[in-house]
């Protein structure tokens, strides 16, 4: 499995729930984690804790990643600094229910924006400033259980999760002359904020600790480059 020790992990979504425990875990291996997301007091004391907490080098780089400008200026700041990504965890997202005749545009276009055109920009911006020229790094998408199923009132957020593996499949094709890798993940229900805050919260369903979803991912970047995982599909056993 790959030692990476001084590698480079740029985590959206990294203030909190899995992409926090991401950042920890590759912090944990010897990364040094650039972290991204829109509360920046928060994803700065959490980046600051895990530098001092694994004796790694971290970066707190507020953006949101559904906007181009600030996605562009996000990876070159992380190349300015580092030099390099070697892992892409395009993990941010967010959730808002209805049925599709409450449904409005603008809730259609935040989800989408955060959820599906944030991991279409990080990673092509990721490719371009160097990742494709090196030929070598890990790109992992993070999806969901509903990107596998229509759910109530999940019209939009199932069609965002959807929507990423496909994309994570084209981009594996774009790339499959490469050394980099392309997983996708879609893991059952997890305990998260996210969840906590939910409309289905405060039910005592079978959550999913996010604990180990973070290390099925981490076993997933450690592989060569010649181990492919296309897909990582997780869930509680009473999610089955």
């Amino acid at each position: 499995m790959l030692d990476l020790r001084g590698k480079v992990a740029l985590i959206t979504g990294a203030a909190r729930g899995l992409g926090m425990l991401l950042a920890q875990d590759l912090a944990k291996e010897g990364m040094r984690i650039a972290g991204t997301d829109l509360r920046r007091e928060l994803l700065e004391h959490e980046m600051n804790r895990v530098a001092a907490q694994y004796s790694t080098q971290t970066m707190a780089l507020s953006a949101d990643v559904g906007d181009e400008d600030q996605v562009m200026q996000l990876v070159e700041r992380v190349y300015q600094g580092w030099g390099q990504v070697d892992v892409l965890i395009n993990n941010a997202g967010i959730r808002q229910v209805a049925p599709i005749w409450e449904t409005t545009g603008e809730m259609w276009d935040l989800m989408h924006d955060s959820n599906l055109k944030g991991q279409f920009l990080c990673t092509r911006e990721v490719l371009k400033q160097g990742m494709k020229e090196r030929n070598e790094g890990t790109i992992l998408c993070v999806s969901s259980g509903s990107g596998k199923k229509g759910e109530e009132n999940s019209s939009a957020y199932c069609a965002s999760k959807w929507g990423i593996l496909g994309f994570a499949e084209s981009i594996a094709k774009d790339l499959k002359n490469s050394k980099i890798r392309v997983t996708a993940m879609t893991p059952g229900m997890i305990w998260t904020p996210m969840a906590e805050e939910s409309e289905v919260g405060h039910l005592d369903l079978d959550w999913l600790d996010p604990k180990w979803v973070s290390q099925a991912a981490v076993f997933c970047i450690k592989q060569d480059a010649d181990t492919i995982i296309p897909e990582l599909r997780i869930y509680h056993r009473a999610q089955l």
